[in-house]
């Protein structure tokens, strides 16, 4: 890719070269932590503090002294801007995509010092505000999908990777919000993000217009804090549902073995907020068991509730969209080739998505 130095280039360029070199992210730290584009590298040129005063000073008094102050503050650290991309191992000479929240000063300044220094660096134009508003409106889109679903414990999300192995598409929602969509979604998994950069990393792996269909495991409209964008929210709801019937004792052996190692404290609290949908007697018996090592009993009682609040939900969707298989037990990689062949018998009667 050959540019002359300081070009800025739209949105969807940017997005499709910058797949294959680095996007630095001149904005603070704290507005990169709330959110970013995924993959990018925080190289701020101001500090919170830093970008408070300049702008109080644009607001107040001019854009002359704002850009002042705001060399007054970038002049000094631009030795440290360049050792940080060495620490990297970003060498001069390589191709790097500058933005910052309009694409404006902030990423022009960084990219004039990298360009002067030998990198050659692009700028996007509008910068990470473009960047949401297409976030958004990849979002507003609806997806020919299947549904995965199931009562708990019948292993959704491993399916639905073993069907990523089988080269089918899908979208791992409890991935990307980095949890399991019940009161214990949090067990084991990193600590979710903002809503926003959920959304972003939640577009960044939707599929393009031309893909006939993706898998997707069946959700409610919160993952743990995070929320589904309304439009999702809806493919779920009106798509075929491939519900997965597994024996109760072989999902149960399946979540104690998932759990087994996980703090029983953890458990326990996950447990308490339940408290009100099980009642006061179930929770205790629960906890009782869960104190004693008998993390099956627990489960049993646990699994009581889901199994009936997921046959609630199902039953307030189209009945003719649900289409119910049998399986013995949690075996990934046999259960996905099952549905997939499932699929395919439930298109041949005319059931598409």
């Amino acid at each position: 890719m050959n540019r002359s130095k300081n070009t800025r280039i739209p949105l969807e360029e940017f997005l499709r070269s910058s797949k294959e070199y680095p996007i630095l992210d001149v904005r603070t730290p704290s507005e990169f932590a709330h959110a970013h584009i995924p993959g990018a590298i925080n190289l701020p040129i101001f500090t919170d503090q830093e970008r408070a005063e300049v702008g109080t000073l644009y607001k107040q008094v001019s854009r002359e002294k704002a850009i002042e102050k705001g060399f007054d503050f970038f002049g000094p650290k631009l030795n440290t801007y360049l050792e940080s991309l060495n620490a990297q191992g970003i060498s001069k000479g390589s191709m790097l995509f500058v933005h910052c929240w309009r694409g404006g000063m902030r990423s022009e300044a960084m990219a004039w010092l990298l360009n002067f220094y030998g990198y050659q660096a692009i700028t996007l134009e509008g910068g990470y505000k473009a960047f949401r508003n297409h976030v958004l409106h990849v979002l507003e889109r609806k997806l020919p999908a299947y549904i995965i679903g199931g009562f708990t414990g019948s292993g959704k999300t491993e399916i639905l990777n073993a069907l990523q192995r089988m080269q089918e598409p899908i979208l791992d929602l409890e991935n990307i919000a980095h949890h399991r969509g019940s009161s214990f979604g949090s067990i084991g998994c990193p600590e979710q993000t903002s809503q926003e950069y959920f959304e972003n990393r939640l577009a960044m792996t939707y599929p393009d217009s031309t893909m006939p269909h993706i898998w997707i495991e069946d959700e409610s409209r919160k993952i743990g804090r995070n929320v589904l964008p309304l439009s999702l929210h809806e493919t779920i709801r009106d798509s075929p549902v491939i519900f997965i019937d597994i024996p109760r004792e072989a999902r149960l052996k399946w979540l104690v073995e998932q759990y087994i190692s996980q703090s029983p404290l953890l458990i326990a609290e996950a447990i308490e907020r339940l408290h009100k949908r099980l009642g006061g007697l179930q929770t205790q018996h629960a906890l009782d068991a869960l104190h004693a090592g008998d993390l099956h009993s627990c489960f049993d009682i646990v699994l009581r509730y889901y199994d009936d609040a997921y046959l609630f939900g199902v039953s307030k969707r189209e009945k003719t969209m649900v289409h119910r298989i049998s399986l013995s037990t949690v075996d990934h990689e046999a259960n996905a080739q099952a549905v997939l062949a499932f699929k395919h018998s439930i298109n041949n009667k005319g059931m598409h998505c």
